[in-house]
């Protein structure tokens, strides 16, 4: 799997303000699609999809569209409520390894019913999706980076979904 991934198309290259200002312009009725599309260096059919969103006041992805096949196995949300397990863990014991992240988030993904590529034999996340984890939360980094003493992460984890 790849481990530092450098873009190498031109998709999706424009801006967040240029397409604001294009979707402006069109909707007053100051520029049409094409000529708003060439000014603001945007595609004219990704144009005229928020144009219309707009214009029919439907409501707008906040969602940040995702490159490629990708897809996140957790919400931001989801991700957040990790990290604060995790962080309880490393408050009431001494240290959390990247094997137990690794559970954690299969465990999780498991418990919540989530479409998830982790390996159901193992039952653990892989290696790839641990290291974007925590280049994702790097004040997590420091302290998983080694393991001093063995963690019962079952009963934490239990102990932890009776808590919420």
């Amino acid at each position: 799997m790849v481990r530092k991934y450098e873009r190498m198309s031109g998709r999706q290259s424009w801006s967040e303000e240029d397409m604001a200002r294009a979707v402006a312009a069109v909707v007053s009725g100051k520029m049409g699609y094409k000529l708003a599309a060439r000014t603001f260096h945007i595609p004219r059919s990704t144009l005229q999809r928020r144009a219309s969103k707009v214009r029919y006041q439907q409501p707008a992805d906040d969602t940040k569209p995702l490159m490629g096949w990708y897809r996140r196995v957790f919400t931001e949300n989801q991700e957040k409520d990790l990290v604060g397990y995790i962080k309880s863990m490393q408050q009431y014991f001494i240290c959390v390894s990247r094997r137990d992240i690794r559970e954690l988030a299969f465990q999780y993904a498991e418990d919540n019913n989530l479409n998830h590529p982790f390996d159901v034999n193992t039952r653990m996340a892989g290696e790839d999706w641990v290291r974007s984890f925590l280049k994702r939360n790097p004040d997590l980094l420091h302290k998983a980076e080694y393991e001093t003493e063995p963690v019962n992460f079952d009963q934490f984890y239990h102990f932890m979904c009776q808590l919420s």
